[in-house]
């Protein structure tokens, strides 16, 4: 059986969903939850020229603290339900990042897409590619918009 559920967000409403799905699931087979933030490089955010070099490091930081509050969030709400969990903001290809956490895991659950925009294209196709490459089973939980 399952103990120990890997539970990947980018902060955004769809992953938050996935994460919520992944907390029922862990409280029904009491397993343990291990959330991740995978920091992408920035290469393609920082098509902004030369110009914005100086900033680098302050938008660095801002995508960090980011990554801390979704991990905030979510572990909040592992803890109102008393489950056992870790956190982990790791730098590195988000697919990367996440197939290679999930071998230490026995499943995955992600939402399908993230962000709007082409962050949102970025994460659905980061779900496709947990999903196809994963070396553990993989739930998706799509994105039901209200």
């Amino acid at each position: 059986m399952y103990r120990s559920i890997l539970l990947p967000t980018d902060g955004s409403e769809a992953a938050e969903r996935g994460v919520r799905e992944g907390l029922r699931l862990a409280q029904a087979l009491k397993a343990r939850v291990a959330f991740l933030y995978a920091l992408e490089p920035l290469g393609p955010r920082l098509l902004l020229g030369p110009e914005a070099l100086p900033y680098y490091q302050e938008l660095v930081e801002d995508l960090r603290k980011e990554g801390l509050s979704a991990l905030d969030r979510a572990t909040r709400m592992a803890e109102e339900l008393g489950l056992a969990f870790e956190a982990h903001l790791l730098e590195g290809l988000a697919a990367e990042v996440i197939l290679k956490e999930a071998e230490k895991h026995d499943l995955v659950v992600l939402g399908t897409h993230g962000r709007t925009g082409l962050d949102g294209l970025l994460l659905g196709s980061v779900a496709r590619e947990v999903a196809r490459r994963s070396p553990k089973p993989v739930l998706l939980v799509p994105h039901r918009r209200a």
